[in-house]
């Protein structure tokens, strides 16, 4: 398995925003985080960092900061970049600050670290079913269906006072369980942001290669706290490839360090 390496780059919003209009997207609904996606993906292929996070916008929203987990250091990205990625394309990139350090090959069994970590918290029904919502109205989903993670509680459960914040947090600690790696305390975790986003991205029209635009409204939520690492290879598998889903939103990067 190549090194991790956690990469640092600068996008150029404009040119962000032209990437758009060439793949056709609808702008005034497609979130900042897909656009990045998109661009990660022209620059670099395969190599692309993901899972990555939006840090902030710079100089008066002219760039897009990006971190992100990738197998590639920094000359290997802009390598691939300048032999790949159209002119109108790598010019998005601001290439005189990208940065990347390797990631620790593995990490101590027991090492405690704190953890930041935006995440889309969503469950698929495994069947179809149907519940109540808080005003009492019937919703039904189908199998496969993506809900909420609140939701899916809130309405197998009608009547009973629900806290968000713990849903997510116990959402959370079922993913490391499954994932293994590391363990939480699932009481000790924190919802620092709270919000509903409208997703919109290109799927396939009609089972042709053709794609159109869907958008979709999931939670966006950070969580910070602390974790212990139990199994140190695992847990640098679970820094390459993200926690939850929408990753190419945005979400899923856990960012760690020494608590």
């Amino acid at each position: 398995m190549p090194d991790l390496h956690m990469v640092q780059l600068g996008l150029d919003a404009k040119g962000l925003t032209t990437l758009g209009k060439m793949l056709h997207l609808p702008l005034a609904q497609t979130d900042t985080g897909y656009l990045v996606h998109c661009a990660l993906g022209e620059l670099f292929g395969d190599d692309a960092p993901q899972p990555f996070s939006i840090e902030n916008e710079s100089e008066n929203g002219r760039r897009v900061r990006v971190l992100g987990y990738a197998d590639a250091n920094a000359d290997t990205l802009q390598s691939h970049a300048q032999l790949d990625a159209s002119p109108t394309v790598y010019e998005i990139c601001a290439w005189d600050r990208l940065a990347a350090k390797p990631m620790p090959e593995t990490f101590p069994e027991g090492m405690p670290l704190r953890f930041e970590l935006r995440a889309c918290p969503v469950v698929r029904k495994a069947s179809a079913g149907e519940g109540i919502n808080q005003n009492g109205d019937t919703r039904t989903w189908e199998e496969g269906d993506e809900l909420d993670a609140f939701l899916a509680e809130a309405w197998k459960t009608p009547g009973e006072d629900l806290n968000r914040e713990q849903v997510y947090r116990d959402w959370l600690d079922r993913q490391f369980e499954i994932r293994g790696g590391a363990e939480v305390d699932p009481d000790a975790i924190t919802m620092q942001r709270f919000s509903i986003e409208r997703m919109t991205r290109r799927v396939p029209k009609n089972g042709s290669s053709e794609r159109k635009a869907d958008t979709i409204k999931r939670p966006d939520v950070t969580l910070t706290g602390t974790l212990q690492v139990t199994d140190g290879d695992a847990f640098v598998d679970l820094l390459r490839s993200g926690l939850g889903r929408h990753k190419s939103f945005g979400y899923g990067m856990l960012k760690v360090r020494r608590a």
